[in-house]
């Protein structure tokens, strides 16, 4: 969430703009504090300096996702349910992305994530890192003969997977069609992206004929997912 102190919160909001329509190099204070309605010492005050500034408004973008799989006892589940519910959270929170009226979150995102800068480090330290730690918890459970390196690969091959439906959003609409595409709903591709992961692990048998999970693990239920 973004600051609570109002001067710290517009500058956080107004720099994020800023730099995803910009880039770091391109923003200015000057105009980030023009765009806030705040004095240019209020940074010097608030971060200290323009890289701080930057680094603050990444890791504001990324945690303003809802993050359901904190807010729930994933222990208390089996770890084939555990893994579905984290897949839900966090596709949940990429196709919020494209919706939301605060777009420059995930502009400024994906500048980032393909432009890396000092702020990575941060970024992953504060809110990537333990939000990946978690789904490597719900792995050791699920596979808990595979080693560190294999854990951490099967947990890139399904964060991927979920972020592909951002990612190439554009193309995607193109390959099928918007209309085909807009039926890939949230317990579509959850389903789906779990059951292709599950039967790759050997824990659900392989897709049927027509590219379905053919037996899945019982999913959590309903009332778990609200």
């Amino acid at each position: 969430m973004l600051s609570q102190d109002p001067t710290k919160a517009k500058l956080l909001e107004a720099a994020g703009e800023e730099f995803a329509l910009n880039g770091f190099e391109g923003a200015t204070i000057r105009a980030i504090c023009v765009r806030a309605g705040v004095n240019q010492a209020a940074v010097n005050y608030h971060f200290r300096s323009k890289e701080q500034l930057y680094a603050q408004a990444v890791i504001a973008a990324h945690q303003c996702r809802t993050h359901i799989s904190d807010e729930l006892p994933l222990e208390s589940l089996s770890p084939t349910e555990a893994l579905r519910l984290y897949i839900y959270s966090f596709l949940k929170n990429v196709l919020e992305i494209q919706t939301d009226g605060a777009t420059w979150r995930s502009e400024l995102m994906m500048r980032e994530i393909l432009h890396p800068t000092e702020a990575c480090d941060a970024l992953v330290k504060e809110s990537i890192g333990p939000q990946f730690e978690r789904l490597r918890e719900i792995l050791g459970r699920t596979c808990p003969e595979a080693d560190d390196t294999r854990i951490h690969v099967i947990g890139f091959s399904i964060v991927g997977q979920c972020l592909h439906y951002k990612m190439a959003n554009a193309v995607c609409r193109r390959l099928m069609t918007t209309e085909r595409y807009d039926q890939l709903n949230l317990d579509y591709l959850t389903d789906h992206i779990t059951g292709f992961t599950l039967a790759a692990l050997g824990l659900a048998t392989p897709l049927d004929g027509a590219g379905s999970p053919g037996s899945l693990v019982q999913s959590a239920s309903s009332e778990v997912l609200q």
